[in-house]
């Protein structure tokens, strides 16, 4: 699939062309559409395993709105739950921590897109770090 920005459009998770793993945590996203794309949004697929637990803070305002299993965040003392069809808002600069209970996946959007996020952020350091981050085949790691 060809996202294109001035289109109504429909995709899928097996629209994404490229998929990203972070860490060594069997946690995955797959992009649709960010700024190299001409998109004003972030948009994206996420895969988690059960067992995944790893913190996070955003440059960008993030919904997850889970489309498989359940999606648990960790902040401070609170812990939230969105279950399929529920979304999850984790705000910029919020630190939070992922602790998924099962399998899941969600679709994510975020403001701005990655890519304007990262110039302009200029808070703490951003988890997790790009660095941590690398291209997987889905395939081998997702039946």
């Amino acid at each position: 699939m060809t996202f294109e920005p001035t289109a109504i459009q429909t995709f899928s998770a097996r629209d994404v062309s490229d998929w990203l793993q972070v860490g060594d945590h069997e946690a995955y996203v797959g992009y649709i559409a960010d700024e190299e794309e001409g998109s004003n949004l972030g948009l994206a697929y996420i895969r988690f395993r059960k067992g995944v637990a790893f913190d996070f803070l955003w440059a960008y305002d993030e919904v997850a709105v889970v489309t498989r299993g359940s999606l648990t965040v960790r902040f401070g003392a609170a812990v939230m739950t969105a279950k399929v069809g529920e979304s999850l808002y984790m705000p910029a600069g919020v630190r939070g921590a992922f602790d998924v209970g099962e399998d899941m996946e969600a679709f994510c959007v975020h403001y701005p897109t990655d890519g304007k996020a990262g110039r302009e952020w200029r808070g703490p350091r951003l988890l997790p770090a790009e660095a941590e981050i690398r291209p997987v085949s889905i395939d081998e790691v997702w039946g």
